[in-house]
């Protein structure tokens, strides 16, 4: 993941509600002075990689949120704070949606691992890292979670960072490209928080208003497109 990081994490995002997708075939970046953007939760093979992406109103946390047994399907979680400490580190209750429909409550720690990055922990026994970028908190979550966000160009590529639990704070870089289309098999070039670059290649489907992704590295994912500006 390369230089459009820092353009990416200098953005004041905005999510719109629209947002969700776009139908393959249109372009989809710098459409009316707004970019499109893939967030995305993963881990490695084997494991259930989920995806959260929070937009902070005033210091609530507004988000939607998919894994990779919710079929495609966007659900929703509010996280209220009972307890800041600086900026969005705090504790928070919550309450969201299942894909089942039921409701649920719960609580929320979250804690800062670096200057872009924190550690979340939820109540259910789920952990997650996050990026913040702007007021937009983006967050994979579930075993050995990594989190990665991409802004995409009008040809389908990819251009963005990602860390892990494991990077200690640090943020990696990392493009995918040459798939013709955003849903495809792409070449990806990056270079980790360490400084170590690596080639791999990543393959993106849609699978309902969610994006899997599976890298050659063994890492699997689950993306949601939004739009910002």
């Amino acid at each position: 993941m390369r230089s459009g990081l820092w353009v990416f994490l200098g953005l004041c995002l905005w999510l719109l509600p629209a947002g969700v997708g776009r139908p393959e075939g249109q372009a989809r970046a710098q459409d009316a002075g707004r970019t499109e953007y893939l967030m995305v939760g993963y881990t490695s093979k084997g494991r259930v990689p989920g995806v959260a992406v929070y937009r902070n109103e005033n210091g609530t946390l507004r988000g939607r949120w998919t894994n990779g047994q919710a079929q495609g399907r966007i659900l929703t979680e509010t996280a209220v704070p009972q307890s800041l400490t600086d900026g969005i580190e705090g504790t928070y209750e919550t309450t969201g949606t299942n894909p089942d429909g039921r409701m649920y409550r719960g609580k929320l720690g979250i804690r800062k691992l670096g200057d872009k990055v924190y550690l979340l922990a939820w109540t259910n026994g789920e952990t997650g890292v996050g990026i913040l970028a702007g007021q937009v908190l983006v967050v994979g979550y579930g075993e050995q979670p990594g989190v990665a966000l991409y802004a995409l160009k009008a040809d389908g590529s990819g251009d963005g960072g990602w860390t892990t639990l494991d990077m200690q704070g640090g943020i990696g870089r990392e493009q995918f490209y040459g798939g013709g289309g955003l849903t495809a098999t792409h070449r990806t070039k990056g270079v980790s928080p360490t400084g170590q670059p690596y080639e791999a290649a990543v393959t993106i489907t849609k699978e309902g208003n969610a994006y899997r992704l599976a890298w050659s590295t063994g890492e699997v994912g689950i993306g949601l497109l939004t739009t910002a500006r």
